[in-house]
């Protein structure tokens, strides 16, 4: 009678497993086949443009997580991404969960006249393109939007609302993108050359924030006060010896970090007299 409980619970996960695992993969799989959830991304596309003309059309995600604390948010994007020589349309699409109808929005055009870098990577699974990964920035280096175009869109839960199978249409993106990219990194070298120097300006702007923070809480803890200006003198020095040029942040953490340990010179020395 021991073994019955354990038997039980054995049968229920191993059930589990194979209606995830087989059932409803298969089941995915024909509905995916079917076309029905791409048709429906396609008109929702054309209630908007009247008709796709020369251009071709892929499904796209995107999972953003922001964190708060402890706290983690996770946002779905769902897109429709028409494409063709002269640059792409990036149409946001409102899924309805239960329905499956598909609403899409007023497109983002971009071309290489108004991109500044066109990041790509691919995955692929034994030679055969599964994903298309790629950050578009502007001219500035400043953030325009992420994309995921993946061969196979199955259904996994309601944040994948769509049953979307488009190989052929994921290798002629890939190949559309990665030509765009070379194209916008020839008409524009001076962007990569501003993104370079922000990332080297990312230690010192780090250590900016910690001297400053330490300064100010140091008044209630000087000890803690002085440990945090030293961990941000020090990101401060790194950024220099990688080649940042501002010296403002190592500047304003020197003056913390002299601050923090003169206040706790004075706080040790006069208080605990």
């Amino acid at each position: 009678m021991e073994y019955i409980v354990p038997f039980f619970w054995m049968a229920i996960v191993t059930g589990w497993i194979v209606y995830v695992v087989f059932i409803k993969k298969n089941r995915n799989l024909r509905a995916a086949q079917s076309g029905e959830d791409m048709d429906n991304v396609r008109r929702a596309v054309e209630q908007l443009t009247g008709g796709m003309g020369d251009f071709r059309l892929a499904y796209a995600h995107w999972i953003e997580q922001e964190s708060y604390g402890r706290t983690v948010k996770t946002t779905y994007f769902r897109f429709a991404v028409t494409f063709a020589d002269q640059g792409m349309q990036i149409f946001p699409l409102r899924i309805d969960k239960k329905t499956h109808q598909v609403e899409a929005h007023s497109p983002l055009k971009l071309t290489a006249a108004n991109l500044g870098k066109v990041t790509v990577q691919t995955k692929e699974k034994e030679g055969v393109l599964r994903r298309v990964e790629t950050w578009l920035l502007d001219k500035q280096g400043k953030s325009i939007i992420k994309l995921y175009v993946d061969a196979e869109n199955l259904r996994k839960s309601r944040w994948f609302p769509v049953n979307i199978l488009q190989q052929e249409e994921c290798d002629a993106f890939g190949r559309f993108i990665t030509g765009l990219s070379r194209q916008v990194a020839e008409e524009n070298p001076d962007v990569e050359a501003m993104l370079t120097e922000k990332a080297k300006e990312v230690y010192g702007v780090l250590g900016f924030g910690l001297s400053l923070g330490g300064a100010l809480g140091g008044i209630c803890f000087p000890p803690m006060g002085v440990f945090l200006c030293l961990i941000g003198l020090a990101l401060s020095v790194i950024g220099k010896c990688k080649g940042a040029k501002s010296n403002k942040h190592l500047i304003i953490s020197v003056i913390c970090m002299v601050w923090s340990v003169v206040f706790c010179w004075i706080y040790f020395t006069y208080f605990f007299i």
